[in-house]
């Protein structure tokens, strides 16, 4: 807490003390009056409401640290001085205001609304929702409506627009409502897979900003969308619009910097004096705060002044070191440290000395940073993932130590399931004694697992994708529940559980390695005992488990490395092995044709028109691709799948780049021309690039890398979504198959 936030606490603790202590002299009237006027408070709660609408957030949370001890008992004004700090992230010091109030009135609307904006902030919008509720239920009021329908909608997208329309019109007409209609309709583009919505979120934004156009979020908003679809001429007059409202609001600053800092709107060398132009201006009209040294800080990074950044966010420390800001300055520490470690890895690689030292770094500097006086928990559990993925990668792996940092990463991290109750249980049982114990991880996170996996059904178009998806995560839970029973030695209840993971989903490679290594087990059971029929039929069954699991992924496959070794065992050395795995090669190759030619759409369909430039600004026309093969191929450099093909996407492009029936195209939605340049001569690709105008949006392109293949009527034929490891050949497949069938007869 704040040294304000002490001391506005003590005051309100001491009035309280007061009043209940000196009740009776209350009663003769000897009570203080207060130092205002119900007329200057209505214009405090007025003002508050004001810096919402402005999004000054640093001016209006020193205002109400101001209002609050000199109001405490008044439950509206905590409520608005509540969202003031929401828009500092500040979840302790909400739930404070929250408390303030329901101690005295459990059922206040006002304490009820800032307890839910505490659960919100806190990352647990289902809860948030539910407690708003009842505030919204007792008191409607327009704080109310927006947080409830704020709150709702991620955890129920559908029960969100179901609660918008059946609001009434006036409640409608309020501008918070208003606010989350274009909001869910912006969303609807996504969760109904359906870019129209994107047009009525526009629309929505429109009215928003000709109803109240002294509400900042209108003109930001709009400036956001502009800029995304590169009309700069119309994001400069909007953030201009804004800027003269809000001169002082951290956050529309932030946007004007970025838009300044990346986009195309002026020559390179005159970004940075434009920046720090604004970034002077936001200080003028803005007192100073840690949150506004914060952003300046942010920005200083992103523009690579590491040493301005590394200023503001000393003093930000200094300032108060377990303060929720000086937690951000430590995060950010830390990222650092990871992201030299990943870097060291691209360059040197994983065996490397450099990389080695680079893990022990980590290592330290994760610790360091839970030693820390931290705002919450809920700071720790990503650098409960680094230090994990520090340990685990270890030579040797420090068993008890890690054990602990998963032990850590299970009590705070709840983001990133497939990381605490999937790779993080992996690694107890290869690497710890504590098998048993990371089976019952698994089996408590299934809940949490399975939640998980429920927000993101929308992002799968068939039921027959959602099923693949639920069995691949079912058997990966079983998988590693059997696993871990081998392990300790209960080698039965692995085989019958591991062979359950199996018959959910036969191509989960992880099943395949752990069953192969169980029957290698069981076959030197065997040969303890002399069995010598038992033995073959068991290494017969291992070479069969390896060789399904083998698959596509080449070099990061277990089941590879497990089949050569089983290899040797069984040949009394390596030769003959690369005949021998190059016959499993071509069994791979048919396999993963098959199953290509089989993903055809069932019921093909047209796509959205396009007319997109290209990167030197010739434009493209869609319609100009009729008679055509088309394979549109949607990426970005910030998409780490899509950089991992591109390679290979090189080479399909060159395979048909002199075709004349065929037209390879990318649509990169990357955030400037910049960008895509750089990254194109960086690594000497010269693939055709269209520029993105929000045209990924009308077309519902949600995941990336995808890649539609198009007949000569327009009809997308196969949609490849993901990365492809032998993209230059699977494409291929794909290309020559609608090819053949288009010269049928």
């Amino acid at each position: 807490m704040s040294d304000r936030s002490r001391h506005s606490a003590l005051r309100v603790g001491l009035l309280l003390l007061f009043v209940l202590s000196g009740a009776s002299l209350a009663a003769c009237g000897g009570g203080p009056a207060p130092d205002y006027t119900a007329e200057e408070l209505d214009a405090a709660k007025a003002q508050l409401r004001d810096h919402a609408r402005l999004r000054t957030f640093e001016a209006g949370k020193l205002f109400g640290d101001e209002w609050v001890a000199r109001s405490p008992d008044d439950a509206e004004l905590r409520g608005l001085y509540a969202y003031q700090l929401v828009g500092w992230g500040l979840s302790n010091e909400i739930r404070e205001q929250a408390d303030a109030i329901l101690a005295d009135d459990p059922d206040n609307p006002w304490g009820i609304y800032a307890q839910a904006y505490a659960h919100l902030v806190d990352g647990d919008a289902k809860l948030a929702h539910e407690t708003v509720r009842e505030a919204w239920e007792a008191s409607p009021q327009p704080e109310f409506a927006f947080l409830y329908l704020r709150a709702l909608a991620p955890s129920d997208f559908d029960a969100a627009r179901e609660l918008l329309e059946s609001l009434d019109e006036e409640i409608r007409a309020w501008p918070e409502v208003l606010r989350m209609q274009a909001e869910l309709e912006s969303a609807a583009s996504y969760e109904l897979d359906d870019p129209t919505w994107a047009d009525s979120s526009r629309a929505t934004w429109a009215e928003f900003k000709e109803q109240f156009p002294n509400h900042v979020l209108g003109h930001t908003r709009l400036a956001n969308e502009a800029y995304n679809a590169r009309r700069m001429d119309e994001w400069t007059q909007l953030m201009e619009a804004a800027l003269e409202l809000a001169p002082g609001s951290l956050e529309v600053r932030s946007q004007h910097w970025r838009g300044l800092w990346m986009s195309e709107l002026l020559p390179s060398e005159e970004r940075l004096p434009a920046v720090e132009a604004s970034m002077a201006a936001y200080r003028e009209a803005s007192p100073e705060t840690v949150e506004g040294m914060q952003g300046v800080a942010s920005m200083y990074r992103q523009m690579e002044d590491e040493e301005r950044a590394a200023e503001l966010e000393a003093r930000i420390v200094e300032s108060d070191p377990g303060s929720y800001h000086a937690s951000l300055v430590y995060m950010e520490e830390m990222r650092r440290v990871s992201r030299e470690l990943y870097e060291i890895r691209e360059e040197h690689g994983a065996d490397s000395p450099e990389y080695r030292a680079q893990l022990e770094v980590v290592r330290d500097a994760a610790y360091g940073f839970l030693e820390r006086p931290l705002y919450n928990d809920r700071f720790k559990g990503g650098v409960y993932i680094d230090l994990f993925r520090a340990l685990e990668a270890m030579d040797p792996v420090p068993a008890e130590e890690l054990a602990e940092a998963i032990r850590g990463l299970v009590k705070y991290e709840r983001l990133n399931p497939h990381i605490t109750y999937g790779d993080a249980p992996l690694a107890m049982i290869d690497h710890t004694p504590y098998a048993l114990e990371a089976a019952d991880i698994v089996r408590e996170g299934t809940h949490h697992t399975l939640e998980n996996l429920r927000d993101v059904r929308s992002f799968f178009d068939t039921e027959g994708e959602w099923d693949q998806m639920l069995r691949g995560t079912l058997s990966g839970i079983y998988d590693r529940i059997g696993w871990a029973y081998f392990k300790a030695g209960r080698t039965e209840d692995g085989r019958h559980t591991l062979e359950r993971a199996l018959a959910i989903a036969e191509r989960n490679r992880d099943v395949r390695y752990h069953l192969g290594q169980l029957y290698r087990h069981l076959a030197d059971e065997a040969e303890e005992e002399g069995d010598a029929e038992a033995v073959t039929e068991w290494l017969d069954q291992a070479e069969d488990s390896y060789i399904a699991g083998f698959g596509a992924s080449r070099g990061e496959n277990p089941n590879e490395t497990a089949l050569e070794a089983l290899y040797e065992h069984r040949n009394g050395g390596r030769e003959g092995i690369e005949e021998y795995l190059a016959t499993l090669d071509e069994r791979d190759r048919i396999r993963r044709r098959e199953r290509i030619l089989e993903s055809r759409v069932e019921a093909a369909g047209t796509y959205e028109p396009f007319h997109l430039a290209r990167l030197d600004g010739e434009l493209v026309d869609s319609a100009d691709l009729e008679g055509k093969i088309a394979v549109l191929h949607f990426w970005g450099t910030w998409c780490g799948p899509c950089i991992v093909e591109m390679p290979e996407y090189q080479k399909f492009d060159q395979r048909y780049r002199d075709d004349a029936e065929v037209a390879v195209l990318s649509i990169s939605n990357d955030r400037s021309n910049d960008i895509i340049d750089e990254y194109l001569a960086k690594n000497d690709f010269d693939f055709t690039v269209l520029v993105d105008d929000g045209y990924v949006v009308r077309a519902g392109v949600n995941a990336w890398p995808t890649t539609w293949f198009v007949d000569r009527d327009g009809y997308v034929q196969f949609v490849k979504i993901g990365t492809a490891l032998k993209l230059d050949e699977e494409f291929s497949w794909r290309v020559e198959a609608i090819r053949e069938e288009s010269s049928s007869p």
